[in-house]
């Protein structure tokens, strides 16, 4: 969570300084340890991809949550993502019968991925009237597809990286539940793409 930290007290152009300076010292702690330089290679790439693939999307929550309406779109993004999980969760138990990608998660089905993004779109567009966040009903549906495929990729990119180093879970920090990672990586990915979605949006109606 220091990464978020650093673009929140230190600005976006500060934050990127220091995250380049930090391969530096990834790199740096492996020449100088003492161990067998055999695995320096993986030691170094896992370091840098928990940067890149937690710690960076994480970070646009703050310029996410600077821009017009943005503690409300970051809720919206939650909602999203909760209902979708939700809906595919019920409704790949009762109504899957196709698998959406077995080699990687034998439990997701195409019946659950689309009943999650459905029901995450209706759930969108309710938030969308109630709270007054001002976009147009094509464009929550726009967003919430991209938001909810795109998580589906997330997640299944989670479940990529457990399966390839042989875990059921990323953690134990919740029982029952799987790691900490378990609960937001479907989260990950779309947090940028709302955020750049929105600013596309917005310099489209400047223009």
């Amino acid at each position: 969570m220091s990464v978020p930290a650093l673009f929140y007290f230190c600005g976006k152009e500060a934050a990127l300084g220091l995250l380049a300076g930090s391969l530096f010292i990834f790199f740096l702690y492996n020449m100088l340890r003492e161990k067998e330089l055999a695995d320096a290679a993986y030691d170094t790439a896992f370091r840098i991809l928990g940067i890149v693939y937690i710690a960076l999307p994480l970070s646009f929550l703050i310029p996410l949550r600077g821009l017009v309406n943005g503690e409300w779109w970051i809720m919206f993004l939650f909602i999203v993502i909760w209902s979708n999980d939700t809906f595919a969760y019920f409704a790949g138990r009762s109504l899957g019968k196709h698998k959406l990608c077995p080699r990687i998660s034998p439990k997701k089905t195409v019946e659950g991925a689309v009943a999650g993004i459905s029901g995450g779109a209706i759930l969108a567009l309710i938030f969308n009237h109630y709270a007054g966040l001002g976009a147009g009903a094509a464009q929550v549906l726009v967003i919430t597809i991209l938001i909810g495929i795109i998580g589906i990729i997330g997640d299944l990119a989670e479940s990529l990286l457990k399966r390839s180093a042989g875990i059921k879970d990323s953690g134990t920090l919740i029982p029952g539940h799987g790691g900490v990672l378990d609960r937001i990586d479907s989260l990950l990915f779309p947090i940028p793409v709302l955020y750049y979605f929105l600013i596309c949006q917005s310099q489209a109606f400047a223009g």
